[in-house]
């Protein structure tokens, strides 16, 4: 019964946080308010054909749709929503673990579960649900089949992580229940539809259907290059394990030190798991599929490889129930994983804290005070633009075309309108002015008539600066 409040306690402790971060300090950005615009803007139909744009499946715009239909502020809308998957997250967590209660909190606690999946209003919280889930109801798999089916159909519809995820619980599943014959297994066949249908509904919701120069910007240009084995290496293994031990991988690229340091973390993880019999073949395949995905596909970010360590995180779960016996340098393996997530989870909320996100709130919160309502604001960049729409609370207007936007699309080129087509737009309008917003300075030569009127590039997370110009007609 103690060890029930504990968890019980933790799991309230883990929420109180993200809930003071989240909705006190943190200030979304364009991937975050993207999939709520189309999601509250789109129908069911063009929001479902949409989704092969986004690369991701359609479980977290199906769920954000539902609640656009509320009709409530949006920012408060988008969090409410996440936070409350955040809650299921953490209490399947804390229901299922079986790894001591001060492990478990600082597993939680760790830069990916806290703040990256935790504050960040992202759909990847939902491969957290179905994941930590799953791992519970594999600890008996025969009473759990439907449940446990159901889960791996889901875990298909959150990113395509989770499809690895999903297929390498099966390899566990596969290793733990008498190999070739758990086929004979009515619950085995269960898990295995439920997965086989996830996928196959996955593929169709996510297939490129984008030209092959649209298909070159978003995936990798050269699949098994060495720079691409490089980054994804060191990615998968020091970025998603010792995040911060080297600068991230996208950014500036691979280092000596960090393909050294990924070297050592493999070798760690090689003794940790190898008394661990099914859930090392488990953990192998996934860290074996995410990283063929990764060369082939698309190498991803510190987003993408922190799903590694939520997967990591499902594989001790499973292990726990073996009650294993770990020496000194296994300790020494998760330690070190600890020590890095935490600190990388303190340092983010400290800048959390101390600068916004975004400069996208402070922008938006000019535009509705300052702005007209008639008045058309005209972004040069729909991408940089998303979160200031979102904030703002009304729709801005892209050139060529003329109308009013509010999410965007990934393959779109970015259009840089000249002078004189914004002064004709002012025309078509029936207004003396029209507003510009820009997430960089306009080149004077190239628009003489554009007065600034107020710039937002105070140091920021992701960078993110806009510039708000009149043009007169």
């Amino acid at each position: 019964m103690r060890g029930k409040w504990v968890r019980i306690f933790c799991w309230l402790f883990g929420l109180a946080m993200v809930a003071w971060l989240q909705f006190g300090y943190h200030e979304m950005w364009k991937d975050e308010w993207q999939a709520w615009l189309m999601a509250r803007d789109m129908g069911w139909g063009e929001l479902l054909r949409a989704l092969y744009y986004e690369g991701h499946p359609g479980l977290w715009y199906v769920y954000l749709k539902v609640w656009a239909a509320f009709g409530l502020n949006d920012a408060l809308g988008l969090q409410l929503a996440h936070y409350l998957v955040v809650a299921l997250a953490g209490g399947i967590f804390w229901y299922f673990t079986r790894l001591p209660w001060w492990l478990s909190l600082l597993l939680w606690m760790g830069y990916f579960p806290f703040f990256e999946y935790g504050v960040v209003s992202r759909g990847y919280v939902w491969v957290m649900v179905f994941g930590l889930a799953l791992a519970g109801w594999l600890e008996k798999p025969e009473k759990k089949a439907i449940w446990a089916g159901v889960g791996l159909f889901l875990l298909c519809q959150t990113e395509v992580y989770g499809v690895l995820l999903g297929g390498a619980l099966l390899v566990y599943a596969f290793f733990e229940h008498e190999k070739w014959k758990v086929f004979a297994r009515s619950w085995f066949r269960i898990l295995l539809s439920g997965y086989a249908i996830g996928v196959l509904v996955f593929l169709i919701s996510v297939f490129p259907r984008a030209s092959r120069e649209e298909l070159a910007r978003a995936y990798v240009g050269q699949p098994f290059g060495w720079e691409v084995l490089g980054t994804s290496f060191q990615g998968n293994w020091v970025n998603a394990f010792w995040i911060g031990a080297v600068p991230d991988t996208n950014a500036f690229g691979v280092q000596a030190l960090g393909i050294a340091l990924s070297v050592l973390i493999l070798l760690g993880m090689v003794w940790l798991f190898r008394r661990a019999g099914a859930v090392a073949w488990g953990f192998w395949a996934f860290q074996a599929a995410f990283f063929l995905f990764s060369v082939v596909f698309y190498t991803g970010g510190v987003r993408h490889w922190g799903m590694i360590l939520i997967a990591w995180i499902v594989w001790l779960q499973l292990w726990a129930y073996k009650k294993p016996v770990w020496d000194w340098l296994s300790w020494l393996v998760v330690g070190s994983v600890l020590f890095f997530q935490l600190r990388y989870s303190v340092l983010a909320v400290d800048r959390e804290v101390r600068y916004p996100y975004s400069n996208a709130r402070e922008a938006a919160a000019f535009i509705r005070s300052e702005i007209p309502a008639g008045m058309p604001v005209v972004a040069i960049n729909k991408f940089e633009a998303a979160p200031v729409v979102g904030y703002a609370g009304r729709p801005f207007y892209a050139l060529p075309e003329g109308e009013p936007f509010t999410y965007f699309k990934w393959v779109e080129k970015v259009y840089l309108p000249p002078e004189e087509e914004i002064k004709l737009f002012a025309a078509y309008k029936r207004v003396n002015m029209v507003v510009v917003l820009s997430p960089a300075p306009l080149d004077a030569s190239r628009y003489p008539g554009a007065l600034l009127v107020r710039a937002f590039d105070r140091t920021n997370l992701k960078k993110e600066n806009y510039f708000l110009y009149a043009i007169n007609k």
